[in-house]
């Protein structure tokens, strides 16, 4: 294999980052225009020629196939929103959570048992805030990108966060912070305003739309 033979396969070998849709149509040519750019006697792609040309692969992978419309790009705004009112109802479960034992292991006529399972269900929402934040912000990039699988999977997120919020009215009690039942509330609001806008007719077209492209990479 000569010098340019090695040049040209190194340069298709950072193509192949790129969408198959996109080398099927230009990927010649850009080989082309990069080895007549290159230097007399080079045989390897250069390190800022293989950064540029992966830099301009994610970039085509991370850009949406089409431009959202404001439905989604309000829906993602507010799930930036529900990640920071998340975060702040998991700090508010921390903090209350010393008062709300508290009241727990004095709550008068609750068995060892259901003050156990109380003191466990405080735990797992102590976990559960913190990783919904990220679910938040990945669910919110997903959504941006046109991924018609992400609406479906914050479905399944709000119906949990309903799920949540139910469980905490029906044992509110000494046992609960009105802190962190305003914390919950506001965030299944977020998530509920979030559900609609995704759902509109207009997010519908454009995930259809964005279906077709990616069906293509």
């Amino acid at each position: 294999m000569n010098g340019q033979d090695r040049l040209e396969r190194g340069y298709r070998r950072l193509l192949a980052w790129y969408p198959r849709s996109f080398r099927r149509d230009s990927e010649d040519e850009i080989v082309a225009v990069l080895l007549s750019t290159a230097e007399d006697g080079q045989r390897r792609v250069r390190p800022a020629e293989a950064a540029d040309l992966i830099r301009g692969a994610l970039r085509m992978r991370l850009r949406p196939a089409c431009p959202p419309p404001r439905s989604v790009r309000g829906a993602v705004r507010l799930m930036c929103i529900g990640a920071v009112a998340q975060l702040a109802g998991a700090v508010t479960i921390m903090v209350t959570a010393a008062t709300v034992r508290a009241a727990v292991a004095s709550q008068p006529g609750l068995s060892a048992a259901l003050r156990n399972q109380e003191l466990s269900l405080l735990t797992f929402r102590e976990i559960g805030a913190v990783l919904a934040v990220g679910v938040w912000l990945l669910t919110a990039w997903a959504i941006s990108q046109g991924r018609d699988v992400a609406r479906f999977s914050f479905s399944s997120f709000f119906a949990l966060i309903t799920l949540m919020v139910l469980v905490t009215l029906a044992q509110h009690g000494a046992a609960d912070a009105a802190a962190d039942l305003i914390a919950g509330a506001t965030v299944w609001l977020i998530a509920l305003a979030t559900m609609v806008l995704i759902f509109t007719r207009q997010s519908n077209r454009y995930y259809r739309q964005a279906v077709q492209p990616a069906v293509n990479s």
